[in-house]
């Protein structure tokens, strides 16, 4: 797997290095070694942009082993449904 457009980091870097280095951005790794607490204690970045799309973007082709994490510590945006008197008629039932 090769990013397009990067040239391909072939080496770990510790979690402080890749947030000093890719500050505020999102970072697409891969061969993480995590803590035991679930940290990320090292990896490769294979991608990175302020812009989750653009990240994304530049891997060819995806790798499901592929980690993105914002090095601000932003989470990603899941939707979100919230059930009000108003539309809580068009919501089924799990009954």
């Amino acid at each position: 797997m090769q990013a397009r457009g990067l040239a391909p980091i072939s080496f770990a870097l510790s979690w402080s290095e890749i947030c000093q280095q890719y500050p505020n951005q999102w970072v697409c790794l891969l061969d993480i070694d995590s803590e035991s607490d679930g940290s990320i204690r090292s990896a490769r970045v294979i991608s990175h942009d302020p812009m989750i799309e653009r990240a994304l973007d530049r891997i060819e082709p995806p790798d499901p082993d592929m980690t993105v994490v914002h090095t601000a510590g932003r989470p990603m945006w899941t939707p979100r449904i919230e059930i009000v008197d108003e539309n809580r008629d068009d919501v089924p039932s799990r009954r």
